[in-house]
């Protein structure tokens, strides 16, 4: 993971290492910065992830247009609240499928994860938490229709929304949905339909 120290933050952000301790320990902006051992033996630095200083940048902005540390803060929160209903787990077994998917949501705003077996699929499920999967019916091990029978078993994840697809004509859609998903594309997907449903799903449309 691309990781920098504060030296590299100040280079972009107009601020002192003292406020920048102090957006850090005071304010929670982003977390503790992980110490290391610098690798010429000039003793412990501190690596922070690379999305802290976008961060940095944000706040510095927000101050300089009149906004105060609370607002802020509400402002961050609800960003992030916004982006963890964002979440999209990838399952398939074809690995540049996978990528290419994760590549066309991430462009779209959406925070992605991948796996490629329903064992792995479980797996992610629990650590990452998913608002909707896209989910390969013919995986190797526990193909989809288990996955999604098991997801629509366990009140942690029967609310997930779930996209099936897949190529197997063996397959009928009623079948899939009677699984548990909530919508079934064939392959080749179209991606622009794939795209929508996901959009729809975190923000139904109203009726008129």
């Amino acid at each position: 993971m691309s990781r920098i120290t504060a030296s590299d933050i100040l280079k972009v952000v107009p601020i002192t290492r003292k406020t920048l301790w102090l957006w850090q320990k005071k304010y929670r902006f982003f977390p503790d910065p992980q110490k290391e051992g610098h690798p010429g033996g000039k003793g412990i630095v501190g690596y922070y992830p690379a999305w802290v200083e976008e961060r940095c940048k944000q706040v510095y902005a927000l101050q300089k247009k009149g906004y105060t540390i609370s607002m802020i803060k509400e402002i961050l929160e609800k960003e992030e609240k916004e982006k963890s209903t964002r979440k999209i787990l990838v399952v398939d077994d074809e690995r540049k499928f996978c990528d290419l998917l994760k590549k066309i949501f991430q462009k779209n705003d959406f925070i992605v994860e991948t796996a490629y077996d329903g064992w792995e699929a479980g797996k992610k499920t629990a650590q990452f938490q998913p608002t909707i999967m896209i989910l390969d019916i013919t995986l190797p091990g526990i193909n989809g229709l288990d996955v999604c029978r098991d997801l629509r078993a366990d009140d942690k994840t029967k609310n997930i929304k779930i996209i099936a697809i897949s190529g197997d004509l063996r397959y009928s859609e009623t079948e899939v949905l009677d699984a548990g998903a909530n919508a079934f594309f064939a392959k080749p997907v179209n991606f622009e339909n794939l795209l929508s449903l996901s959009s729809d799903f975190l923000d139904p449309p109203k009726d008129l």
